[in-house]
Formats: structure tokens, C-alpha cells, sequence
């Protein structure tokens, strides 16, 4: 009977032990796992945009004519890490929704990480919806955001930008998903010597549903190239759609002494002429001021005369601006804004 007693004592025992050794385990494990955890979730990402919301009104001889919600958005929103990028189209909170967005996977990056050297060689995918076009890259410093640009019609288009150094970059873009119209576009940037640059693209079918159109751009950083004491940038954009025959042409001189900034655009889109021209001063800590003058259509000349101020205090930026069209109607247009 001793003898079974103590059996039955080892056999629980080592029962006890396998529990223990279990729990131990089972510890060890959950540890890791949250280890690992912990490290995806401490991963830096970097995250930036905008976000922008406000009011316009527009004044009559009689008063307040209209009261409008200017489109409270998020721009641009992207989401980074060391391989990889999302970045989302506009978000509209008035009056609209937006479910367009895109990843882009840094190849370059993920295969120096495996071991294999790219040396100057950059390649990079993108993927998913990008809204209703996709763009090729251009040079053209747009301080007045362009009416007409080239874009290939697209919904679920896939990208590859192959680019060597930063003297030459080239990119390929397709819709699969549109077997009818089978949409491409072909782009190129080249930078030759420092301070010039220069970009074309193509397309066989615009955002339009045109035939397609193609497009060529320029840079030159007069500053960097002459040794000047201030900057001074020449550029220029032009877009030929095939089927319309519209040209569309871009021109922009911008130049900056410490603290004022100004730029002038000319624009000549399918024969009709505009001026646009934008000084800025920044001289006083956190604040802003501009005044511009807007020339539409110079053979028969509208103008519109714009002025405005804006002060930055706890990363909220706060901004007052002011537009009258000689002859037409005054607007106000309060808002605020952080960039993150």
C-alpha cells in the first residue's frame, strides 16, 4: 500500500510539474506575442494633410445675398511607413463623400532591406482607386492650381514609376479593369543639371472619354542656375487634348525676397487669355497677408480683385478673406485650418 501510495504521489507529481511547464509556456508565448504587438503597434507612421472648413458670404447693394458652407475637406491625407504609403483623394464632410484612396509600395526600399543593393534605381508600385482620372507627373510649379490638366480616364488603375538618380524618371500606368477602352498613360521627368527640369505624358483616352492628349513642362530655377541673391523660378505647362483640339497653356514667373513672395500666371486655355498675379508678406511672427488681381479674359477684360489675412496660434490657422469683382459682387470668407 506505501508502495502505490508513493506511485500515486509521483504520478501527481509529475502531473503537477507538466501543468506548471504548460503555464510557463503558455506565459513565454503570450509574452512574445505581445511583444511583437507592441512593436508593429510602436512602428513609426507618419500621417500629414490638411483640413480646412469655413464660410463665404457673398454681399449685394441690399445686404447679405447668399450664405454658403465652404466644402469642409481633408486634402491629401497620407499615411506612411518605411515601405509603403496610403493616400487618400479629398474627404468632403458637406454635401459629399469620398471612398477614393491608393497604396504605393517602395520596392527599392523592401528589397535593400532584403540585402539587395538597387544602387541609384528607385521602383515603386501604386494600386487601387483613384478616382475617376490618374495624372502623369509634371514640373510645372502651378502656385495657381490648373484648370486643365492631362489625365487618363481611370477607376481601379494600377502604376509603376521606374526612376534613376534624380536625373530621369519614368512611369506606366493602366486600367484593367476597362477592357473596352483599355486605357494607358506613359509620362517621363528628366532633370539634366541642376535647376532644370522637364516632364511629358501621354494618354490614348483622357478623364473626359476623349481620344486622349498629351502633355509637356518645364522648370528652370534662375536662382540656383545664376548664383542670385533671391529666388527667382521660370515654368511652364502646356495640354493638347487630340479630339477637341483645345490647347491649354501655362506660364508662371514666381520670385521671393526675404519676406515677400509674388507670382504671375498667364494663361491661354482653347484661345481665351487670363492674368493672375499674387503677392505675399510674412514678415510679422504667425501671420500672413496677400493681395492678388485676377484678369479674365483680356479682350474683354473681368476683373477680380482679392485680398486677405491669416494668423496661426496653437497649430490652428485662422484666415479672413476678401474677393470683389469690379462691377459684381463682394464675397467674405472666414475660415480655419490645420495641417498635420
Amino acid at each position: 500500500k506505501v508502495h502505490q501510495h508513493t506511485d500515486v504521489t509521483n504520478k501527481l507529481s509529475r502531473k503537477k510539474m507538466e501543468i506548471y511547464v504548460m503555464k510557463k509556456k503558455f506565459v513565454l508565448t503570450l509574452a512574445l506575442v505581445l511583444m511583437v504587438a507592441a512593436t508593429l503597434v510602436a512602428a513609426p507612421l507618419d500621417v500629414s494633410g490638411d483640413f480646412k472648413a469655413g464660410y463665404k458670404l457673398t454681399f449685394s447693394p441690399n445686404g447679405i445675398a447668399a450664405l454658403d458652407a465652404t466644402e469642409a475637406q481633408a486634402n491629401a491625407v497620407t499615411v506612411s511607413g518605411d515601405f509603403w504609403s496610403m493616400e487618400f483623394g479629398t474627404i468632403t464632410f458637406t454635401g459629399g463623400n469620398d471612398d477614393t484612396g491608393n497604396l504605393t509600395v517602395y520596392l527599392d526600399k523592401a528589397l535593400a532591406a532584403q540585402g539587395v543593393d538597387m544602387g541609384d534605381i528607385s521602383l515603386k508600385y501604386t494600386i487601387g482607386n483613384m478616382g475617376t482620372a490618374i495624372k502623369p507627373s509634371d514640373v510645372y510649379t502651378d502656385s495657381n492650381d490648373k484648370v486643365v490638366e492631362l489625365a487618363m480616364a481611370a477607376i481601379y488603375a494600377s502604376k509603376v514609376t521606374l526612376g534613376y538618380s534624380d536625373m530621369v524618371t519614368v512611369e506606366f500606368a493602366a486600367d484593367p479593369v476597362n477592357t473596352t477602352d483599355k486605357p494607358i498613360l506613359l509620362g517621363a521627368t528628366f532633370a539634366p543639371v541642376d535647376g532644370v527640369k522637364a516632364a511629358v505624358g501621354y494618354t490614348n483616352l483622357t478623364a473626359d472619354g476623349n481620344k486622349g492628349g498629351v502633355t509637356g513642362s518645364a522648370t528652370a530655377d534662375l536662382a540656383a542656375l545664376a548664383g542670385l541673391d533671391f529666388g527667382l523660378i521660370v515654368s511652364a505647362i502646356d495640354v493638347y487634348d487630340f479630339n477637341t483640339t483645345n490647347n491649354a497653356l501655362y506660364a508662371e514667373v514666381k520670385g521671393s525676397v526675404e519676406d515677400i513672395a509674388a507670382w504671375v500666371e498667364y494663361q491661354n486655355i482653347a484661345g481665351t487669355s487670363n492674368l493672375k498675379a499674387k503677392a505675399t508678406y510674412s514678415g510679422i511672427e504667425n501671420t500672413s497677408v496677400y493681395a492678388a488681381v485676377t484678369l479674365t479674359d483680356l479682350s474683354s477684360i473681368t476683373t477680380l480683385i482679392e485680398g486677405g489675412a491669416s494668423y496661426k496660434m496653437g497649430g490652428v490657422t485662422y484666415a479672413l478673406d476678401a474677393g470683389y469683382t469690379v462691377n459684381g459682387s463682394f464675397t467674405l470668407s472666414p475660415s480655419v485650418a490645420v495641417a498635420f
